[in-house]
């Protein structure tokens, strides 16, 4: 997991497979930036796995965040995310930025 700046936001890229030994690494470093007040943008392009677990802790992220008028965006998800996101139904739970060009307002 990588941080980067981008403008007013930062891009936390997650690699390789978010489970449940994994999920809470994301979790705290989301928890991190939002504690900053920083708009957040997930970058998950290179997930090869993720559970319910890591979806627990994107979507507990995206409610605070809309709690809190900021916004959380996840960037181009790689197959397995996007099919997990079909499997359960996340359409409009979970902002998507498909290309990886800037986070939606907050909602």
């Amino acid at each position: 997991m990588s941080l980067a700046e981008r403008g007013s936001s930062v891009v936390i890229h997650v690699r390789g497979e978010v489970d449940t030994a994994t999920a809470p690494q994301m979790g705290n470093a989301i928890d991190a930036q939002m504690a900053r007040r920083r708009e957040i943008i997930l970058d998950l392009s290179e997930v090869e796995f993720m559970d319910l677990h890591g979806l627990a802790v994107l979507m507990r992220a995206s409610r605070r965040a809309r709690t809190e008028g900021r916004s959380l965006a996840v960037e181009r998800p790689s197959a397995v995310v996007v099919r997990l996101f079909e499997l359960v139904r996340l359409d409009g739970e979970i902002s998507v930025i498909p290309g990886g060009s800037h986070p939606p307002a907050a909602a």
